[in-house]
């Protein structure tokens, strides 16, 4: 938890808040949080408490880096690859009727689920 200190002191800063009325509320002593500012880390539940008192998310603490994706990205992605395999089964299908048409060969219809011999 990089930053722990200063995005502690920004967080009771937004809230009006003094670290001693933050001590009171998640039942902590001034030298426990001192300690716990000093060494970057805390238990998750103090954590979570603290989280609730200032109102902020757990992960503002929290030293994640998210990298999203534009929605609009992956969406293009699903309708190009749906588009690519319905035009692969018209193509295999084309080239089924093509090949039932020369008459030499057996093959099992995806269409109508038997057997057809082409003689």
């Amino acid at each position: 938890m990089k930053n722990f200190a200063e995005k502690l002191k920004k967080a009771l800063k937004e809230k009006g808040m003094t670290q001693v009325e933050l001590c009171e509320k998640i039942g902590m002593s001034q030298g426990g949080i001192k300690r716990m500012i000093d060494s970057g880390s805390t238990r998750v539940d103090t954590l979570e408490k603290i989280c609730d008192i200032l109102g902020v998310p757990i992960t503002y603490f929290l030293d994640v880096e998210t990298k999203e994706e534009p929605v609009g990205f992956w969406k293009r992605l699903v309708e190009e690859a749906t588009t690519e395999a319905q035009n692969w089964k018209i193509r295999a299908y084309q080239l089924e009727e093509q090949l039932s048409k020369s008459g030499n060969f057996k093959y099992v219809s995806r269409r109508q689920g038997v057997l057809a011999s082409v003689a």
